[in-house]
């Protein structure tokens, strides 16, 4: 990652999942001071979502902002399709665009999108070519902000096992596309966790409700 002013934060944009965990644990053991971002934009998942972000960011010492957008869902949702666990389909530029705001608000000079290799193929929200021409636009509108993606050359199992050394605790980290007190271990998210945990050799903390196959699929 590119050294930030040492004065000003950066905003973290915090899911509670396994990247943006990773992220936020790497600053924290390099001291750098952050803020992190939570938004409901109305996600399936957002109760259990933002309760995660809440125990990382008090864990990690981070303040943490939320933002309810939860109202969209009605607007955007397909009952019929699985993909209504994310109503909004390019949210990416609905929160980057929120975070500018912010990081302007707070004086902070990078907003940091926890983005992996594997999430290109989610959309062109995920493309490099779409982070470039939002850090493009975004310094148009605040000079000297950057959008940043530090992980996007890294796979799940990747982040997992770069993130072994800042003492992270998987178990605060939230993955499923349900709102349930356990993950499913059945949705796509929940096989992709415990897929990466086995791939990068960590055992899996994970409290799964239907454990998913050994390796996932």
């Amino acid at each position: 990652m590119p050294t930030p002013n040492p004065s000003a934060p950066s905003l973290l944009l915090l899911s509670g999942g396994i990247e943006s965990a990773a992220l936020l644990y790497r600053l924290r053991q390099l001291g750098e001071p952050v803020h992190a971002l939570w938004v409901d934009y109305g996600q399936r998942n957002a109760q259990s979502e933002r309760a995660a972000a809440a125990s990382l960011s008090e864990t990690c010492g981070t303040p943490l902002h939320t933002m309810d957008l939860s109202g969209l869902r009605d607007h955007f949702i397909r009952d019929s399709e699985w993909v209504s666990h994310v109503p909004l389909p390019q949210r990416n530029l609905a929160v980057l665009a929120l975070a500018v705001n912010l990081a302007q608000h707070l004086g902070a000079q990078r907003i940091l999108l926890a983005l992996n290799r594997d999430d290109r193929d989610h959309g062109p929200g995920s493309q490099p070519a779409f982070l470039q021409a939002f850090t493009n636009l975004a310094g148009t509108l605040v000079p000297g902000l950057e959008v940043l993606a530090p992980l996007h050359h890294l796979d799940k199992a990747e982040v997992i096992r770069s993130a072994a050394a800042t003492g992270i605790d998987w178990t605060r980290t939230w993955s499923c596309l349900l709102d349930r007190p356990q993950h499913c271990g059945r949705c796509p998210q929940c096989e992709a966790r415990h897929a990466a945990f086995a791939a990068a050799g960590v055992a899996d903390p994970t409290d799964y409700l239907h454990p998913p196959d050994r390796g996932g699929r």
